[in-house]
C-alpha cells in the first residue's frame, strides 16, 4: 500500500512538472531579428522559443513579469524535444553551442 501511495505522489509530480515547463513555440524560418522581436513581444510571460528550420537554429528567450526578454541558451534536452515536436521538417536543429 505504500509503494502505491508513494508511486502516485511520483506520477502527480512528474505531471506537475512537465505541465509547468511548457513554452510557447514560434516558428520563424528565415526571418530577421526585427520579424523575430515581433512575434515574441506577442507573448505573454514565461518561455519562448523560436525555432527555424532554414538556418536549423533554436532560439530561447524568457520574458519576465515586467515585460522584460532576456536571452538564453537552449539546453540539449530543448534541441531534443523541439526535433521531437517537429518530426515532419525532416530538418534537424542544432545542438545548443
Amino acid at each position: 500500500m505504500m509503494n502505491l501511495s508513494f508511486a502516485a505522489c511520483v506520477l502527480a509530480a512528474s505531471l506537475f512538472m512537465a505541465s509547468s515547463t511548457f513554452a510557447a513555440v514560434i516558428e520563424c524560418n528565415d526571418c530577421s531579428a526585427e520579424q523575430r522581436d515581433a512575434s515574441i513581444a506577442q507573448r505573454e510571460t514565461g518561455s519562448v522559443f523560436v525555432v527555424d528550420f532554414v538556418n536549423k537554429t533554436v532560439d530561447k528567450y524568457m520574458i519576465n513579469d515586467d515585460g522584460t526578454t532576456e536571452v538564453l541558451d537552449p539546453t540539449l534536452a530543448d534541441v531534443s524535444k523541439l526535433n521531437q515536436q517537429f518530426p515532419h521538417r525532416k530538418t534537424y536543429l542544432r545542438d545548443p553551442k
